[in-house]
């Protein structure tokens, strides 16, 4: 007798079925892959994709948009679970007011420290205190990072992107639960450094 090189559906059903049927499967796997199986394949035959009908390549269409499925929800719910977990934006400073040194000195000790979220967190400080003494914005005790971003980006648009990747840095750790890196504090060190340089602009 000879083996057919390419079995029609059945046959090749039949097959697995007989395969994982064997005592081997059943005492290691159980009896209920080959029940699982058959049922997940009944259901892919009977899938009819329009102009496609069904067959080999509708399952593999099947499959296909399911994988794309799965991406999309992997993408989409990331951020949406970052945003539910980070909650309402909260305020810069939760302390009496201090001059931005004493913030930056802060986060320079705690990144010697390794602590690259309370960094993160005086160094953005810091950043906004050196804002508020050079009277690019009002003090507001209960600015959010966002915001005074913003604000400071109608005096600086040089550096608005700037400012508002480190409001993000800063929500991100302080209240959205990401871990700190060093090479965020890095980042930040020079959002500091690039704001310390510009000139404001006059409104017109």
């Amino acid at each position: 007798m000879t083996v057919p090189v390419q079995p029609d559906r059945p046959q090749a059903r039949q097959w697995l079925a007989e395969e994982l049927s064997r005592p081997e499967y059943r005492q290691s796997q159980g009896s209920w892959l080959v029940r699982a199986w058959t049922w997940l394949w009944d259901r892919l035959e009977r899938v009819s994709v329009p102009g496609i009908g069904t067959g080999w390549t509708s399952v593999v269409v099947v499959v296909v948009l399911l994988v794309l499925l799965v991406v999309a929800v992997h993408l989409v719910g990331g951020p949406l679970r970052r945003s539910a977990r980070q909650g309402p934006a909260e305020p810069v400073f939760e302390a009496a007011p201090e001059p931005a040194s004493a913030h930056f000195a802060r986060a320079d000790a705690a990144a010697a420290a390794g602590d690259h979220a309370l960094a993160v967190a005086e160094r953005f400080r810091g950043l906004v205190r050196s804002l508020e003494e050079r009277a690019l914005v009002e003090t507001r005790p209960g600015g959010t990072a966002t915001e005074i971003a913003s604000t400071a980006a109608l005096a600086l648009p040089d550096c608005a992107d700037a400012l508002a990747r480190a409001a993000r840095s800063f929500d991100d750790v302080r209240y959205g639960g990401r871990p700190a890196s060093a090479r965020a504090d890095e980042d930040l060190r020079a959002v500091v450094a690039q704001v310390a340089r510009a000139r404001p602009v006059v409104p017109a």
